[in-house]
């Protein structure tokens, strides 16, 4: 599976060099807002904008692990007393009550 891994990486970076390669000499001016940059190679502008994209990625899913990071914590914290109780419950005595027939009693046949 790694050699598969490493030919896939490998296609990867001939195909993004061929792209380079080929776009050397198309160069394109952005403009943001009020800024305009200088002339820059086409497959620079595009390599910014997918670093730029990845970044934002990054950031977006961080945020998204943290917040299911503090989940996962307040459900343990959840869990945790729900043992305990639970732990408390099995621990506590029975108490009868007055009206429940023991186990050795036949319950009444309607009827009789």
């Amino acid at each position: 599976m790694w050699i598969f891994r490493w030919l896939l990486i490998a296609v990867v970076m001939l195909l993004i060099l061929g792209f380079a390669l080929q776009n050397q000499e198309q160069t394109v001016s952005v403009n943001i807002l009020n800024y305009s940059t200088p002339n820059l190679p086409l497959y620079l502008i595009l390599y910014i904008a997918f670093g730029a994209g990845l970044l934002l990625w990054v950031a977006v899913s961080m945020v998204h692990v943290l917040k299911l990071k503090g989940e996962i914590h307040r459900i343990q914290k959840e869990n945790k007393k729900i043992r305990e109780e639970l732990n408390r419950m099995r621990n506590m005595g029975v108490v009868e009550d007055e009206n429940t027939p023991d186990i050795d009693e036949a319950p009444p046949v309607p009827g009789n």
